[in-house]
């Protein structure tokens, strides 16, 4: 039997797997209070007019673990998976947790938002302010093996026209009959 491939740097992979589940529960714990309104000692107008105003108490260990993370992955050279580093903010290390951590927007600043490829994820960090702004609406680009590349069919959508055929080139990989425009036969 042959003997099967293991992951390089396995012990990399899940030092950065346990930093992630650490660093978001460490956020998913945090309390959602502002630090005036702990007491009772404002009236209830004061109280009323510091309601908009509230502030997400953040562990700092949370960073730091999001800070330690993104350490281990660049000296390491460990690919985090695309889900991974959508998120983490690229400025303060702080996962992103939507309506807790981040405000996510979907924006189309096309003519009217008439392009639907033209969607574009913004995530807005709480806490430093920072924006990541994703494709959305778009397909991804295959790649030069995906795409197609028989000549013949680009030889053939360029010669089309009238009912008259001629044989393209022999430069194109076939010797088949394709309509010609402009060529018309003499009578």
């Amino acid at each position: 039997m042959a003997k099967s491939r293991s992951v390089p740097n396995k012990h990399l992979h899940a030092r950065a797997t346990f930093l992630y589940q650490a660093a978001t529960y460490l956020t998913l714990q945090s309390r959602a209070l502002n630090p005036e309104l702990e007491g009772n000692h404002l009236s209830s107008d004061d109280r009323a007019d510091h309601e908009g105003a509230r502030v997400v108490r953040h562990s700092g260990q949370a960073m730091q673990l999001g800070s330690h993370l993104r350490a281990v992955s660049t000296k390491g050279q460990v690919r985090l998976s695309a889900e991974m580093k959508r998120s983490l903010c690229k400025a303060c290390n702080t996962v992103l947790v939507p309506g807790k951590t981040s405000t996510h927007i979907m924006e189309n600043k096309s003519r009217g938002g008439r392009k639907p490829w033209a969607d574009i994820l913004v995530i807005q960090c709480n806490f430093c302010g920072s924006q990541k702004r994703l494709p959305t609406g778009s397909n991804k680009q295959q790649g030069k093996s995906g795409r197609s590349t028989n000549k013949s069919a680009k030889a053939f959508t360029m010669c089309l026209g009238t009912a008259e055929t001629v044989q393209c080139g022999a430069s194109q990989a076939g010797t088949e009959d394709v309509p010609m425009y402009g060529h018309e036969e003499a009578h």
